[in-house]
């Protein structure tokens, strides 16, 4: 996306724009102040945000965008006239400021980004004027510390009026050049640091899907299912809907491992995951629980319909033969049974559908008890 967010006014905005190269090939937003940025954050994170330091509340990051910050790499600016200093030809005067400047300069970089910024620099103001030579004296300091001088300066130059022919060039080529260029770096820093964030963004969806699907089936696996049986039991209560889960289990199974071999045991089972997926409904989600165990989550189903949708399952694995290779059965075909387990969602049940699935389980035991090859539910 490499967007960038100004916020500032008019002439802010202007400035940064004419003096910071390369930001005609970004996205850039501007607001006029930090409230209209806050409602523009909520809909739209930038990966970098140049602020104007006079729209910060306390000239904080954190106490102005509190939440909102996302994963915006935020550069403060604050327009200063203290580039004065470094224009003056008295050599002894800039001896005198020189050590302070740089000693005020790091002390507002530091508190800058403790109060959440992640860069923060002067520039001068827009169409700013230099200061009189006659003011940039060795003498304006002789009976100052230099941290007071520093701030004499900036009052001579906050309410100075530049006359042609007595003022220095302003601001000083090298030192305007200098901060253009952090900017533009701390850009670059900023969309390469979204851009990091989005590749492992990325990475971690992929990560987390792979760790919810079923290697061998590749449909949902239990780890899946315990996530999402909590939440459709929530969503049911809500909407005082229907829920019932069935669990499935191949009849026999481990004498087609014996037999056949795991091979041949692997390729029934995706076989398998595959014919549940199209006999389910579009909203039914069947989940690998563990070895030749499947549950299939029914919403707003009853145990009625549910009971009819278990039937017509089991009916249809049976009635339909699966395909081998006649290396490993000259038919080419194996038909397998399968046992169901079906339940219904019921008030006294915790939010987690422990009590829910241990009864569906049980009605599979009873199943296989039973014969195997059926269908057994849980009634009151």
């Amino acid at each position: 996306m490499n967007s960038v967010l100004l916020i500032g006014d008019d002439s802010f905005t202007a400035s940064v724009i004419t003096q910071v190269r390369g930001l005609d090939a970004l996205t850039v937003k501007m607001v006029a102040t930090a409230v209209a940025a806050l409602k523009l954050i909520e809909e739209f994170a930038p990966d970098v945000a140049i602020v104007q330091a006079r729209q910060l509340i306390n000239s904080s990051i954190f106490q102005t965008f509190a939440h909102e910050r996302h994963n915006t790499y935020f550069v403060v600016i604050e327009e200063s006239t203290l580039y004065a200093l470094y224009a003056t030809e008295d050599s002894a005067l800039a001896s005198a400021l020189g050590r302070s400047f740089v000693d005020l300069y790091l002390e507002r970089t530091a508190g800058a980004i403790e109060s959440g910024a992640d860069a923060y620099l002067w520039l001068p103001p827009p169409h700013a004027a230099a200061l009189p030579t006659a003011l940039l004296s060795a003498s304006s300091v002789e009976s100052a510390s230099s941290g007071e001088a520093i701030c004499a300066t900036q009052d001579i130059a906050k309410n100075h009026h530049s006359t042609k022919g007595d003022c220095l060039n302003c601001p000083p080529p090298l030192f305007q050049q200098s901060q253009c260029r952090l900017i533009q770096a701390h850009i670059q820093v900023g969309l390469n640091r979204a851009q990091r964030y989005r590749d492992l963004s990325r990475i971690n969806d992929w990560l987390s899907a792979v760790a919810l699907v079923d290697a061998l089936t590749q449909i949902s696996n239990r780890r899946a299912f315990d996530s999402e049986l909590p939440r459709q039991i929530k969503v049911a209560r809500l909407k005082n809907a229907p829920l019932s889960i069935m669990v499935l289990d191949i009849d026999f199974f481990k004498s087609v491992n014996d037999r056949y071999g795991h091979l041949v045991g692997d390729d029934v089972l995706k076989m398998l995951a595959k014919r549940l997926l199209g006999n389910m409904r579009f909203y039914d989600a069947p989940f690998r629980y563990g070895g030749e165990e499947f549950v299939i989550t029914l919403s707003n189903t009853d145990l009625q319909e549910g009971y009819a949708i278990a039937q017509r399952l089991r009916q249809s694995i049976a009635q339909e033969p699966f395909e081998v290779s006649p290396l490993v059965e000259p038919s080419g075909q194996l038909t397998l049974t399968v046992s169901i387990g079906l339940a219904e969602l019921r008030p006294e049940d915790d939010e987690q559908g422990r009590s829910f699935l241990h009864r569906a389980d049980q009605c599979l035991l009873q199943a296989k008890g039973s014969g195997r090859n059926q269908v057994v539910s849980s009634r009151r």
